[in-house]
């Protein structure tokens, strides 16, 4: 009796652990600490942090900007051909910044057809739209005569409400291009343009004693 109880006893355990084994709600038993396998979930995905308009430089851009920046030792006809000041735009599918045709000053247009290359700067400015600049500031300081370009970003009262949006996030893409450039001016509408002191004031602030030759 005694040998049939303890093979009783053995069967009916390996029944039990036979039966334990197989039964589909075993593996879902979560041990403490850990995470059960079928409740493994994927982290939610985030935008990347530089996602802005979309909007592309174009290279004739990159190419202005270089060619204002190096400031090597050229023929005379090679300075007179040099930008002064130029704006760029957005392309009209909204999708490139480009270089605006027919919106800028050559070095050798001071004396010639431009008396002021600043005042002349300032009436290439829409007033009902946005714009981005690049202007090669001449100034004296109380100790040196100085070069120094500025990037303007022009967004006028008047512009329209979605003009100044895209122009706005597309900002960083075309200032990422122009990399070294000290100086930056945004400007909101003429009487703060218009002014000269306030862009001496960017250059360097009461040190400043003119700007293309015209005192302050």
């Amino acid at each position: 009796r005694c040998s049939y109880s303890g093979r009783y006893k053995l069967s009916l355990s390996l029944s039990l652990s036979l039966s334990l084994s197989l039964s589909p709600s075993h593996s879902q038993i979560a041990v403490p600490g850990e995470i059960s396998r079928n409740h493994l979930q994927t982290p939610p995905t985030r935008p990347p942090d530089n996602m802005a308009s979309g909007v592309t430089v174009n290279e004739e851009v990159i190419k202005v900007f270089n060619d204002m920046k190096v400031r090597k030792s050229s023929s005379s006809d090679e300075v007179k051909k040099r930008k002064k000041a130029v704006l760029f735009c957005l392309s009209e599918d909204k999708k490139k910044i480009i270089v605006e045709e027919g919106k800028q000053i050559l070095v050798g247009d001071i004396g010639e057809s431009v008396d002021d290359p600043y005042a002349c700067f300032v009436k290439l400015l829409p007033l009902n739209d946005c714009r981005y600049g690049l202007y090669d500031a001449t100034y004296e300081t109380k100790e040196s005569k100085k070069e120094d370009l500025v990037f303007v970003f022009w967004a006028p009262e008047g512009a329209p409400l979605k003009s100044k949006m895209i122009y706005a996030s597309s900002k960083d893409a075309i200032k990422k291009k122009f990399t070294g450039i000290k100086h930056e001016w945004q400007v909101n509408g003429l009487d703060d343009i218009q002014d000269r002191s306030t862009l001496a004031d960017k250059l360097g602030g009461n040190v400043v004693v003119s700007l293309e030759g015209r005192p302050l």
